[in-house]
């Protein structure tokens, strides 16, 4: 081995050394929880007690070593209980099995098959509202055992129990069998858990490695210990205590265990039941994975199709020596996660625990009472069920949270599965609706009457009401542009709308414009935009890219642009340029070039100076863009509200200023000796006069001052032009054509 493996395999033994620290303590508070579970779910499924233990027992000791869930812990199920009971009425125990190892089987397939994808489904509302749900009926079933009523069974989910009675129910008929010492030991257990839980949040040391839930335990045991030996009728007895079947030598064992019988295989029915508790129990595994997942701190993610298929060698173990159904469960997760665990280590302990406590502590194990696993749960169900959660899932909006509500209500006031598929269903109608009001980004500019329908990624027959519905309601008479540029798939339904909408749209006289629409189904990306080539340039004519530039201005304008990869086109151009025009603009923040004429790299020349004026370095570089570089349009580009043009009219004086204000100087005593009475030197319609006659007395200079220009726009090689760009609207006004 050499050196550097060396150090790998030291580091991993340190790394499981430091994680042992957390996962021991976790898998004993994990442990004792699951010992009083694991025996509630037996008897509410109507199998021998030990099926129960032997279920926990393959969860640690098989699943656990196996799955790839780092936190996830498997054991029985009481959403399955209710179908175990049927099972074994109808076919009894041993018949029972076999369906328990045909279950194992196809919940292999399932694996195998890639079933697991289901698990990605489940949407982030349900499944936030699964673990506060749960936490909220982990929290109402425990305030009867923290008082010392025990009726139900220990590990019961459902509103309608068992005893008759319901989760609220039981509340008010609890009040009747008050039980002192419950209540003196429990309410010691919730002072113990918040005082240790304190002290850990404090990184203390002792208090991060040492279980607060074994202390619970410990003390829990003492106290009613000490009642038995003081006040006999006051201590807790037999049904308020965790009770183990006795194990007391290799023949009782072995009289624990019970065998399938393979005999039944022929019988249909078998199968069918089988089915259906492998999917009900891999759902719920799923439901585990996806939800453990999320509390997760180090935010691990578990191949699903992998559990379902170590969920199924679970099963088939279980089944073979006698155990209940086993899944992925979420209140043994989430206690594990909250107990501070890391690795899968804590779900082994776990079942080493079990295993070792009923064959060699039953009786000591028997001593604790249910009131101290109470005060546990009642935490734990706490811990799931925060008050910020909620206030979390209602700033993400009524889409999520009325789903996340549901979910809980369902859960609550029904069942597990039942719960769920309320939530799902919730979902799914959210998600609809949603879908119904996403088809589009809808925006009005009630300045120039007009309506940008955005489309989104999607567009599916859901939105085909709404889109149709908008499109209706637009005005006569205004202007619509509808893009299509994001979407990457649209109904054919939706498509034929758009269609139809172009003769509706010249009936109503709408001006309509359409950027992008590619057709149907799933649609080609975009193509993007490529910079001017020389042959794609050399067939341009200045009156064509006059042309361009309008159309570029126009995408502008209605918030459109070209599809443009700008590092793509770094690399086009690294070997050279062929820009289409040279612009002279202002410097003024609000005039860029390119972005008004939606043109990319390599495409135009920009020029830019105050006031859009002309030196002899302006002139030249408009030279070589045209004789030398090749460009067909020359434009000069004054722009409303221009600060140079007010400096001008109002004869500013301001150093080097000075002298460039100067050149605008014609243009203000051109406007003046045409002035009227009613314009006066600081309007803003007499500056806009001047801003006007500024870029056209340019356009002149550079006619006069430029032979060469002059001389190439008499051929017809170039054209020169004088626009205006209207910095409230976005549009450009040329004043002429080429």
């Amino acid at each position: 081995m050499t050196g550097n493996q060396l150090s790998k395999l030291s580091a991993r033994t340190r790394g499981m050394v430091v994680s042992l620290k957390f996962d021991i303590p976790a898998g004993i508070a994990v442990f004792l929880v699951a010992l009083p579970l694991s025996l509630g779910i037996a008897l509410a499924s109507g199998a021998p007690l030990f099926s129960g233990l032997i279920a926990g027992i393959v969860g640690g000791l098989i699943v656990a070593p196996l799955s790839g869930s780092s936190l996830g812990i498997s054991g029985p199920s009481a959403a399955l209980s209710v179908i175990v009971l049927t099972a074994i009425q109808e076919f009894g125990f041993s018949a029972f099995l076999l369906i328990l190892v045909l279950v194992g089987v196809f919940q292999i397939i399932m694996g195998f098959a890639k079933a697991g994808v289901i698990a990605y489904y489940f949407p982030s509302s349900v499944i936030d509202g699964l673990l506060a749900g749960i936490g909220i009926i982990i929290f109402l079933k425990q305030i009867p055992h923290i008082i010392g009523y025990d009726r139900d069974y220990e590990g019961d989910l459902s509103f309608f129990q068992a005893d008759s009675y319901s989760s609220f129910s039981e509340l008010l008929h609890m009040l009747a069998f008050i039980s002192p010492a419950a209540l003196l030991i429990s309410s010691l257990s919730l002072m113990i858990l918040v005082l240790w839980e304190k002290r850990r949040l404090k990184q203390q040391r002792f208090f991060q490695l040492f279980p607060g839930v074994l202390l619970v335990i410990i003390s829990g045991v003492l106290m009613n210990q000490m009642l038995q030996n003081l006040y006999p009728d006051l201590a807790l007895k037999d049904a308020h205590l965790v009770m183990i079947p006795v194990v007391r030598n290799g023949a009782d064992l072995l009289n624990q265990l019970h065998f399938p019988d393979f005999s039944q295989l022929a019988d249909p029915k078998i199968y069918l039941t089988a089915l259906t508790l492998a999917i009900v129990a891999s759902l719920e595994t799923l439901l585990s994975v996806e939800a453990i997942d999320k509390l997760d701190p180090s935010r691990r993610a578990t191949p699903a199709n992998r559990e379902l298929i170590i969920q199924g060698i679970g099963n088939i173990s279980s089944g073979l020596i006698g155990g209940l159904p086993l899944a992925q469960v979420i209140p043994r997760s989430s206690m594990n996660v909250q107990a501070g665990a890391k690795t899968k280590a804590a779900g082994i302990i776990q079942g080493f625990l079990l295993l070792v406590s009923v064959v060699f502590i039953p009786a000591l194990l028997s001593k604790i009472p249910l009131a101290s696993l109470a005060a546990i749960l009642l935490v734990l169900g706490y811990k799931l069920a925060r008050p910020d959660t909620f206030k979390i899932m209602y700033k993400t909006g009524m889409y999520h949270f009325i789903p996340f509500c549901a979910t809980i209500l369902g859960l609550v006031f029904t069942d597990m599965l039942t719960g769920l598929a309320i939530g799902l269903t919730t979902a799914l109608f959210s998600i609809l609706l949603e879908n119904y009001k996403s088809a589009f980004y809808f925006h009005e500019q009630h300045f120039d009457n007009k309506t940008v329908l955005r489309l989104s990624e999607h567009v599916s027959f859901l939105n085909k009401a709404n889109i149709k519905q908008t499109l209706e309601q637009l005005r006569p008479f205004s202007e619509v542009i509808i893009d299509a540029s994001r979407s990457k798939y649209i109904d054919y339904d939706v498509f034929e709308i758009i269609q139809n909408f172009k003769i509706e749209a010249e009936l109503k006289h709408i001006k309509l414009t359409i950027e992008n629409l590619r057709g149907y189904g799933v649609l080609q990306p975009v193509e993007f935009a490529r910079p001017q080539t020389y042959d794609s340039r050399q067939s341009l004519t200045p009156a064509k890219v006059l042309a361009l530039l309008e159309e570029g201005n126009q995408r502008f304008v209605n918030n459109l642009e070209s599809h443009r990869n700008l590092l793509e086109q770094v690399n086009d151009t690294r070997q050279g340029q062929f820009p289409i025009a040279i612009i002279l603009s202002c410097v003024d923040s609000r005039t860029s070039v390119e972005l008004i004429f939606d043109q990319g790299l390599g495409d135009v020349f920009s020029a830019r100076v105050a006031g859009n004026v002309i030196n002899e370095d302006i002139l030249g570089s408009m030279e070589f863009a045209c004789k030398l570089a090749g460009s067909k349009l020359v434009v000069v580009l004054g722009h409303s509200h221009c600060g140079a043009i007010k400096g001008a009219c109002a004869d500013v004086k301001l150093d080097h200023l000075t002298a460039l204000l100067n050149k605008i100087k014609p243009a203000v005593d051109s406007v003046l000796a045409e002035a009227t009475s009613n314009i006066t030197g600081n309007s803003c319609a007499f500056v806009q006069k001047v801003a006007d006659r500024n870029v056209q007395l340019t356009v002149e200079q550079i006619r006069s001052r430029s032979p060469v220009l002059e001389a190439m726009e008499k051929t017809g090689e170039i054209g020169i032009v004088g626009g205006m760009y209207d910095i409230e609207t976005g549009k450009v006004r040329f004043y002429s054509g080429i």
